[in-house]
């Protein structure tokens, strides 16, 4: 009788072994699979500070072309004024009141 006690105690103990070392498995895959993630999320921060940079250099370049046209705008203006400015002031020459 007492050996029968031991074998059932004995399948007992086996089956809380067993379900822990699946629980264990499980855990494992969890593990592994957030480590993954976590992994892919580094890498996908990684990417997103070059693309931040990457728009940066692009901002400035857009920022200084823009500088630049202003620029050249201010000049072809100024010049467009100096050559009506002229241009009145020959008419004016030429056809006196």
């Amino acid at each position: 009788m007492e050996e029968k006690k031991a074998k059932e105690e004995l399948e007992k103990e086996k089956s809380c072994a067993n379900a822990l070392a699946l629980n264990i498995n499980r855990l494992k895959k969890i593990l592994l699979e957030k480590e993954v993630a976590i992994t892919t999320a580094g890498k996908l921060i990684e990417d997103l500070w070059v693309k931040k940079t990457e728009v940066a250099r692009s901002f400035q370049r857009v920022k200084k072309a823009n500088t630049d046209l202003v620029g050249e705008n201010t000049s072809l203006y100024e010049h467009i004024r100096g050559e009506y400015l002229y241009l009145d002031l020959s008419f004016w020459s030429i056809c006196p009141l």
